[in-house]
């Protein structure tokens, strides 16, 4: 340390003396000039020599925290992108797409109308996230944006729910930097990006830049009764919404960039499913659900399931058998317990449709996850989830996924009992987060159904917590 302070103060005298140097040599020619200017040339250098290496200092520590901000934040935030370790890399080099989907067959970028409302949001310091369905083109867009607009700055890629926080309980309070949040429903929730973490990184002159998908956005939408957390880190955005229809501009700006044929096409399937293997996605789950394949589909529907209720990580191996075993039929269940079969049916669901795509996709060696186009298109026939299901993903959930789980069961499918099973198992937990706001959660929907007395214990349970949330909302609903 004694080194480092050495070389500090060496490297501030060279520009002491240039300065000194300066004001020397103008002295000297003004003493020609007037004979009496000596004096102030004696004041002049009394005042360099007291100013001058303070504000070099100043300036040099100013220096060195934002160095070491940025080593911190390099060091916490591994997922970001860039050839050099020590650094964050700036927008135009960092991977900023690393969740887009790849192109099968690839255009011209095309120009979304969408795109100066985002830039007018960002230049006047507000965070902005950008909903729409999978493949319409969310990631693309928010990518094409930053990397034009703030190409030279640090750019900052959490690749973890707790990512952000763990930088700000090292001092690495990000400034002037590019906080890149794709797929913001992984990285919100217990443990992971608060409301005023967000507002005070906006307030610190970052750009802040999230995606998320539709039916993800809707799970997190506040009904009469409760209003999730997720729901208030989302509220401190603008709310872009990105169409899957092309308006008659951005018609215009495709039909310069495509031949008629593609033009058409995209026209009638959209942009994103075009390029991106939509027609082959749909047509595997169309033949799977004629019996191409019953256990591959099946666990392709199961791994939806895990996403349905609320989950988020990738869905554990061992789940594919017990959540496939409702949609197959007593031949097929059988059939699951046999080792050929059940690898017959796992390589049918995660093969490739082609080079960049399969329904479902290995997560490293025992995991899964459902490709987000198809988990779509199974969301949209609104197939109940089977009650096995939702307990068998309780069995696999930690206390703060149960919070989620619970809440999507009662706001997205009104399923009461399971939300209530769910909040239980969750507020007698050990976990200081999550177990008073299940108790919270756990004690509006037993009073909406007029339990009173239980509402009561549970709302005493949250309170009794100290929770900074839950208490002071369970004490106002008692």
């Amino acid at each position: 340390m004694k080194g480092a302070g050495l070389r500090s103060r060496l490297a501030r005298w060279p520009v002491t003396l240039v300065v000194v140097g300066v004001i020397v040599a103008g002295g000297a020619a003004a003493v020609t000039n007037w004979p009496h200017a000596w004096w102030w040339l004696v004041v002049v250098m009394a005042v360099a020599a007291a100013v001058i290496p303070p504000a070099l200092s100043e300036l040099s520590q100013a220096s060195r925290h934002r160095r070491q901000i940025g080593r911190t934040a390099r060091t916490v935030l591994q997922g970001t992108g860039g050839r050099d370790g020590s650094r964050l890399p700036v927008a135009r080099t960092a991977d900023l797409e690393t969740r887009v989907h790849q192109a099968v067959l690839p255009i011209p970028y095309i120009h979304r109308d969408e795109e100066d409302s985002i830039r007018a949001h960002l230049r006047a310091g507000r965070p902005v996230l950008l909903i729409g369905s999978s493949m319409v083109g969310k990631t693309k867009l928010a990518a094409q944006v930053i990397a034009t607009e703030f190409g030279s700055w640090p750019t900052a890629i959490p690749d973890s729910k707790t990512a952000l926080a763990d930088l700000d309980a090292q001092n690495g309070t990000l400034q002037k930097t590019v906080i890149w949040l794709d797929d913001i429903d992984r990285l919100i929730g217990l443990g992971g990006i608060t409301d005023g973490a967000l507002r005070r990184l906006a307030g610190a002159g970052n750009v802040i830049v999230a995606t998320i998908r539709a039916r993800a956005y809707g799970r997190f939408q506040p009904s009469d009764q409760l209003r999730p957390p997720e729901w208030d880190v989302l509220s401190v955005f603008e709310h872009i919404v990105i169409s899957r229809a092309l308006t008659p501009k951005e018609q215009e700006r495709l039909a310069d960039a495509v031949g008629p044929d593609i033009r058409d096409r995209i026209r009638a399937i959209g942009i994103g499913e075009y390029v991106g293997a939509a027609g082959q996605i749909a047509e595997a789950l169309k033949l799977g659900a004629i019996g191409t394949d019953a256990i591959g589909y099946a666990m392709v529907l199961a791994a939806a399931d895990w996403r349905r209720c609320g989950m988020v990580r990738s869905m554990p191996a061992s789940m594919l058998v017990p959540l496939a075993q409702p949609h197959l039929d007593r031949r097929g269940q059988a059939q699951l317990t046999d080792q050929d079969a059940f690898n017959t049916g796992l390589t049918w669901a995660t093969r490739d449709i082609n080079p960049n795509v399969s329904l479902l996709q290995p997560i490293g060696t025992d995991s899964y996850i459902v490709y987000d186009y198809a988990l779509d298109l199974i969301s949209a026939q609104s197939a109940p989830i089977p009650d096995s299901s939702w307990a068998e993903i309780m069995t696999s959930a930690d206390p703060s996924e149960l919070v989620s789980l619970g809440y999507t069961a009662e706001n997205i499918y009104h399923r009461d009992e399971i939300a209530i099973q769910a909040w239980r198992q969750a507020a007698s937990s050990e976990d200081t987060r999550a177990a008073p706001r299940a108790a919270f959660c756990l004690g509006t929907l037993l009073e909406k159904q007029g339990d009173m007395q239980g509402a009561k214990d549970t709302y005493q349970k949250a309170i009794d917590s100290g929770h900074a949330n839950a208490a002071p909302a369970a004490a106002f609903a008692l």
